[in-house]
């Protein structure tokens, strides 16, 4: 009987988890550290709370790729 191996990191689903976590995380840090600026258009200040949610929806999708790849695992068929 042949054994089945998890494909772990080289799972695409963490890559991807991984990377929208980094954006996420981009973005959160964008929120709390930057000035949005004025718009020079009405000279009133910008809302920065678009990074906000942008970021929250971000991480929120990575952690739900990390946790559909730990509950529905690729599996590999091991060598003979």
């Amino acid at each position: 009987m042949s054994e089945k191996k998890r494909a772990g990191a080289f799972d695409l689903r963490n890559v991807i988890a991984a990377l929208l976590g980094l954006y996420g995380l981009i973005l959160l840090g964008c929120y709390f550290f930057l000035d949005p600026g004025i718009n020079p258009d009405t000279g009133q200040a910008k809302n920065a709370s678009d990074n906000l949610w942008a970021s929250l929806a971000l991480l929120a999708v990575a952690a739900a790729f990390v946790l559909w790849a730990r509950l529905k695992p690729i599996t590999i068929p091991g060598e003979k």
